[in-house]
C-alpha cells in the first residue's frame, strides 16, 4: 500500500490499482461498515470530505467520503472478510492537517453492520525552499517519502521556491525536488513526529537547498554494519578531477542514517572521491578514499588505493561503497 498526499493528493493503493473494485454481487453475502473519525481517546472528530477506502484480502471493496459529522458508511461489502479502512485523502488545514489513519482487522459478516472508529492525529509539517542556478526554483515537483511506511506526500514549490508538506505521519523522510520527470532529483532527509499524546507534532523548517535541473554524480557511503552512523552524519565529500585537479565539495545530510548521498553537477572526467568523516565522543574524524580493493568499491584509509570514478556530464553516475567498521561505529 502506497499513499500519496501533501496537497492531499493520493496517487495509489497498489493492490487496488491492479485488482480494481470488487463487485458486491460476486460475494455470497454482504455487510456494512459504519465509520466515525475519532481522536485516539475515542472523541469524535467532525471532519467532512475525508476520502476513505475499505480494503479486503486482495482488493479495494468500497469507497466512501465522510459527512460533516466525520461519519461514513460502506455498504455492500463482500462477506465474510477481514477488512481494513484507510484514509485516501485528507483535507489540508495547514499545521492542523491530520496524518493518514487506518483501522485494520475489521470482521465483516453478511447481513450485519459493524461500527468502527478510524483514529486520526495531527500530522507533522516540513517546509523549506529550493533555489536553482538562476534563483528561486519555482514549480518544482516535491515528494516526501516516508522510508519507514512507504507513504509518499507530494506538493509543488511556489514562485519563491518555497514548499510545504502538511499532515505527515511519523518517520524518516527522503525529500526529493524534481525539475522534470526524467531528471535526477535533488535529495535530502529529515525526521518528523506526528502528534503523540500531549506532545505536539513536529513543525520542521529545513535550510534552503540548491536544486539543479539534473545531477551528473551521486556519491554514497554506507556503514558496513548497516547501522546508523554518527561518522557519516554531516560528513564532507570532495571530488577531485584526476587530470585538472579541480575540486567540488558538499556535505552529507546531518540526519543519523546508515547510508548517505551527496550530489554534484560537474564536467565529464575521472574523479577521486574523498570522504571526511565526523568525530564522535569515542573516535576522531578520519579521511577516507573511494577505492576498489579486491574488486569491490569501498572506502579505504590509504590514498594510494583510491580509484578514479567516471563521470559523464548530463548522464547519471552513481559511485560509493561501505565505510570501514572502525570509522562507522
Amino acid at each position: 500500500m502506497r499513499l500519496i498526499t501533501g496537497t492531499t493528493l493520493v496517487v495509489a493503493l497498489a493492490a487496488a490499482t491492479m485488482v480494481g473494485l470488487a463487485s458486491p454481487a460476486a460475494a455470497a453475502g454482504s455487510g456494512t461498515i459504519a465509520v466515525q473519525l475519532a481522536a485516539p481517546d475515542g472523541t469524535a472528530i467532525r471532519l467532512a470530505d475525508v476520502e476513505l477506502a475499505a480494503i479486503g484480502t486482495d482488493a479495494v471493496v468500497g469507497n466512501a467520503t465522510t459527512d460533516a459529522d466525520g461519519t461514513a458508511t460502506f455498504t455492500g461489502i463482500p462477506a465474510p472478510d477481514t477488512v481494513m479502512v484507510t484514509t485516501r485523502q485528507l483535507p489540508p488545514h495547514g499545521a492542523e492537517t491530520y496524518a493518514p489513519g487506518l483501522r485494520s482487522d475489521i470482521a465483516v459478516r453478511g447481513g450485519s453492520t459493524v461500527a468502527v472508529t478510524v483514529p486520526l492525529v495531527i500530522g507533522a509539517t516540513v517546509q523549506g525552499g529550493v533555489v536553482g542556478p538562476t534563483g528561486p526554483a519555482a514549480g518544482r515537483l516535491m515528494y516526501a517519502w516516508n522510508e519507514d511506511t512507504s507513504q509518499v506526500f507530494r506538493t509543488t514549490s511556489d514562485s519563491a521556491g518555497q514548499y510545504r508538506f502538511v499532515g505527515l505521519s511519523t518517520g524518516k523522510y527522503r525529500i526529493e525536488a524534481y525539475a522534470s520527470g526524467t531528471a535526477s532529483p535533488a535529495v535530502w532527509k529529515t525526521r518528523v513526529y506526528q502528534q503523540r499524546g500531549t506532545l505536539p507534532a513536529s513543525q520542521v523548517t529545513l535550510s534552503r537547498h540548491y536544486a539543479h535541473s539534473d545531477y551528473d554524480l551521486a556519491v554514497f557511503a554506507a556503514s558496513a554494519s548497516r547501522a546508523p552512523s554518527a561518522h557519516l552524519s554531516g560528513a564532507s565529500v570532495t571530488v577531485t578531477n584526476a587530470t585538472t585537479g579541480t575540486t567540488f565539495s558538499t556535505r552529507f545530510s546531518t540526519l543519523l542514517d546508515s547510508e548517505q548521498t551527496a550530489q554534484f553537477q560537474i564536467p565529464s572526467g575521472q574523479y577521486l572521491v574523498e570522504l571526511r568523516t565526523v568525530a564522535t565522543t569515542t573516535s576522531p574524524a578520519g579521511v577516507l578514499w573511494l577505492g576498489r580493493p579486491g574488486g569491490v568499491y569501498q572506502y579505504v584509509a590509504d590514498r594510494a588505493q583510491a580509484v578514479p570514478v567516471k563521470v559523464v556530464f548530463g548522464g547519471f553516475n552513481g559511485w560509493g561503497g561501505a565505510v570501514p567498521e572502525a570509522a562507522s561505529r
